[in-house]
């Protein structure tokens, strides 16, 4: 099993290191073409690295501290956006763009005997993004609904992970504005939800800064990157939570969109799983995000 998880790893980095020296020149399409594109490559607005609800596909190892104990989680996510049409905006140089976006995020308990799946969430929305020069924005109505793993309620489990299942879902409304400058994007924006089948509080706040290089790091699709992001909600008393990412963008030769991201992470505040949201923890670990 070892060495057929090795093999799958080099299988995943093959084709992105042996394309670097075969790469045919770079094409990248007009952010602001002006004229309507069906299924349009990349996004118009990027949002913040270091989110852990963004849609990315991924698989990290985290090494999770409760305030009386500890243990090792495999988290991982299957999820991307795309984009559906772009079309010119009132100006010269803006454009809009509509995209559908999905991903399902679980973690499992790699300390027990099965690796027991503690909790799994599942997100799909429609984007709707602008960008003019420097400037963008989002507003996406998304859908999420958390549901807990069947070994996590069967099994016995860490005292402090004893939850009750709850009926987790609802749907929400969140605007989010950005501004990019010679590597450094910032973002700020608030959500709302507008329907739940659990009585939620409604309003969340939320902001990020990434740095990304401007100058290559040993090869010209390598570099280097850096996110911090905060986010608040009226459900959890306004505490605050923190998270940052920082680590190296592999990109692939051919299109911008398509990259491999190794990266350290870490957290602290209420657990973004799902239905441990009232629970205060911090972690850290490393990972792989792969954009397709």
């Amino acid at each position: 099993m070892k060495n057929l998880c090795v093999w799958l790893i080099l299988a995943m980095f093959f084709p992105v290191i042996t394309g670097f020296d075969d790469a045919a020149p770079e094409k990248t399409e007009p952010v602001t073409p002006r004229k309507t594109i069906l299924f349009p490559e990349g996004p118009l607005f990027y949002s913040p690295l270091a989110s852990p609800k963004e849609p990315r596909t991924h698989v990290t190892w985290l090494y999770l501290n409760l305030p009386d104990d500890s243990f090792n989680i495999g988290s991982v996510g299957f999820g991307d956006s795309f984009g559906i049409v772009r079309w010119p905006g009132w100006g010269d140089d803006d454009s809009w763009q509509l995209g559908i976006s999905g991903a399902v995020l679980a973690q499992f308990n790699l300390d027990a005997d099965s690796m027991d799946l503690i909790n799994a969430d599942y997100i799909i929305g429609l984007p709707l993004s602008y960008r003019n020069g420097p400037w963008s924005a989002r507003t996406r109505i998304y859908h999420q609904s958390s549901h807990l793993g069947d070994e996590f309620l069967l099994l016995p489990q860490h005292p402090e992970l004893r939850q009750s299942r709850i009926n987790l879902s609802f749907e929400t409304v969140e605007l989010l504005g950005g501004w990019d400058w010679k590597g450094i994007r910032l973002t700020a924006g608030a959500s709302y939800i507008i329907h739940t089948d659990t009585p939620l509080k409604r309003t969340s706040v939320q902001a990020g800064l990434d740095y990304l290089s401007t100058k290559p790091v040993y090869h010209p699709k390598v570099r280097l990157f850096a996110s911090a992001f905060y986010h608040a909600w009226e459900e959890t008393d306004w505490n605050a939570d923190l998270s940052a990412k920082a680590g190296i963008n592999i990109r692939s030769p051919f299109t911008e969109k398509r990259a491999i991201q190794i990266f350290g992470e870490y957290f602290n505040g209420k657990l973004p799983f799902g239905q441990f949201y009232k629970l205060r923890a911090d972690y850290y670990g490393v990972g792989a995000n792969i954009s397709f």
